[in-house]
C-alpha cells in the first residue's frame, strides 16, 4: 500500500494531483492559502477530474484521493502558521528612543522591541 501523505509531502509543486485536467500540488496548496479547508472547497477552486485519472497519476490514485492527502498534511501546518491572525501592527510609529531594533517598513513592527 502506497504512504500517499508521504509521497505527497515529498513531491515537487509541479507534480499533477490529476493528470487528466493538469492541476498540480502548487494549484491545491493555493487554494489552500486562499481558504480551502475541504475537497468540496477544493473542487471549487481547481480542476479534478473525480477520478478517470488514476492510473495516470504519479500516485496512482484519483485526483480527489490526492487533493485529500494534502489536505491533511498541509491546512494544520497552514492554520498552525496563521493562527495568530497576521500582523497586528499599525501603521508604522517611529521607533522608541534607544531601541537597538530595526524597524520594518512592511508592517512597522519593531525586532528589538516588540513594539
Amino acid at each position: 500500500m502506497i504512504d500517499l501523505e508521504g509521497l505527497w509531502r515529498d513531491a515537487k509543486a509541479g507534480t499533477p494531483v490529476c493528470a487528466v485536467t493538469g492541476t498540480t500540488k502548487n494549484a491545491v496548496l493555493n487554494a489552500i492559502t486562499e481558504g480551502a479547508r475541504t475537497l468540496e472547497d477544493i473542487e471549487k477552486a481547481v480542476p479534478l477530474c473525480g477520478g478517470e485519472c488514476a492510473l495516470r497519476n504519479v500516485s496512482v490514485c484519483g485526483c480527489r484521493e490526492n487533493a485529500a492527502a494534502l489536505l491533511a498534511i498541509y491546512v494544520p501546518v497552514f492554520e498552525m502558521m496563521t493562527e495568530g491572525g497576521g500582523c497586528r501592527h499599525g501603521k508604522p510609529a517611529p521607533k522608541p528612543e534607544g531601541c537597538p531594533g530595526t524597524r520594518s517598513e512592511k508592517c512597522g513592527g519593531c525586532t528589538g522591541c516588540g513594539a
